[in-house]
């Protein structure tokens, strides 16, 4: 009678791959290529010596049976960092230079009103802990409300402040607008750009907020900031270092 050879009815679990055993066709063996582990199969008679895989490329001796995930490095002590990769393994990482960390935001309508000669706040504030340090702060206020005055062109200023750690307030720009040149009152919002490297410490907070005031030669004039409880907006865009 004729003998029909069947081979292996069954696969094979020969355990991790080793360089000096022997495999044959439909044995199975697992494998750590770099930082992944997977299964693979024999699809040879006779294999010894054949690394199952290089660099995720597999051997002409073996295929995939289960293809492993490289595991994620522990996300402990991790917190506000992503995940970056070098092109062969996986770490978390700070953000880098020119990256944004993060758009701190503060909106207010509470009306305030500065008199001449005086100098004031506008209540349009912003404070917080940097999510860095070294960080860039590019900083954008939208200052609302309305400036009056009974004789005389209406030129005020705005005036941009910081604090850090609730020091004391250091003016970093001015900006001069003509609001009304008709003696009469002017409603408008007054954009404010400005880019800000300061230097501070781990925990401490910064704090930016505007200041309006006025040229001496005016003349009984007001600037009512959120008048009507019109919103003013203050964004700050902090960038890594």
């Amino acid at each position: 009678m004729a003998t029909l050879d069947l081979g292996k009815i069954k696969l094979v679990n020969r355990g991790t791959w080793a360089s000096g055993t022997t495999y044959t066709a439909d044995d199975i063996v697992q494998y750590t290529d770099g930082a992944v582990t997977s299964t693979y199969i024999c699809v040879v008679s006779s294999s010894q010596g054949h690394t199952p895989s290089s660099s995720g490329t597999t051997h002409a001796s073996w295929d995939f049976l289960a293809k492993g995930q490289e595991a994620l490095p522990s996300q402990s002590g991790q917190s506000g960092k992503f995940l970056t990769t070098n092109g062969s393994s996986l770490s978390f990482g700070e953000a880098g230079a020119g990256k944004l960390l993060k758009i701190h935001n503060a909106v207010t309508t509470t009306a305030t009103t500065v008199n001449t000669p005086s100098r004031g706040d506008t209540t349009l504030a912003i404070t917080f802990t940097p999510e860095a340090l070294g960080s860039t702060f590019f900083i954008h206020a939208y200052q609302a409300g309305k400036n009056s005055v009974s004789s005389d062109a209406s030129f005020f200023r705005l005036f941009l402040m910081r604090e850090i750690a609730s020091g004391t307030a250091t003016e970093l720009e001015q900006w001069i607008y003509l609001g009304s040149n008709d003696h009469t009152r002017d409603y408008d919002i007054w954009p404010i750009t400005f880019k800000d490297t300061p230097s501070y410490s781990a925990g401490q907070t910064l704090n930016y907020h505007l200041e309006v005031g006025f040229y001496t030669g005016n003349y009984s004039l007001s600037f009512t900031a959120q008048e009507s409880s019109n919103p003013s907006n203050i964004f700050v865009y902090e960038m890594g270092a």
